[in-house]
């Protein structure tokens, strides 16, 4: 239902970067692990006469890797930016933390400890660093510090 309020809404920018793309030795290396996980759920199934310990091995694994291989989605609209499940409104950034290829949204107003796991990060890949960065100055106050440009 968010999904598709999102897509209505204008102005939305919306990219996702896929980490697998950058590694594929890593992603090769992965699916020797599903293959590892896919034989040893159906020796636990033999072993325990349990699908349901089978499917939770395999669920775990494919879980925990999920975000590698789908990729993760970025999106700034008319009320907040977000990276998965990561959200923050626009009223809530008090500093951006500009590099080389990521912007990072902070609920603070000066680097703190905390900036590594509050905030939203967007990485920078397949879109335009300048076309975000413009979009983020249009929806943040005035007030607010742009740091590391």
């Amino acid at each position: 239902m968010e999904e598709a309020n999102e897509r209505e809404l204008p102005n939305t920018m919306t990219w996702t970067i896929r980490l697998s793309d950058d590694d594929p030795d890593r992603l090769s290396k992965l699916k020797i692990v599903y293959a590892i996980t896919a034989i040893g759920a159906i020796a636990i199934g033999f072993v325990t006469k349990s699908v349901v310990l089978s499917v939770l091995c395999i669920v775990v694994v494919v879980g925990s890797t999920f975000e590698f291989i789908s990729g993760r989605k970025y999106r700034l609209n008319e009320r907040s930016a977000g990276s998965g499940a990561n959200e923050i409104y626009w009223s809530d950034v008090k500093s951006v933390h500009v590099t080389a290829d990521e912007v990072h949204l902070s609920p603070f107003r000066q680097e703190s400890k905390l900036d590594a796991i509050r905030g939203v990060k967007l990485r920078i890949r397949n879109v335009s660093k300048e076309s975000v960065l413009e979009y983020v100055r249009s929806k943040v106050g005035k007030d607010v510090q742009f740091l590391g440009e």
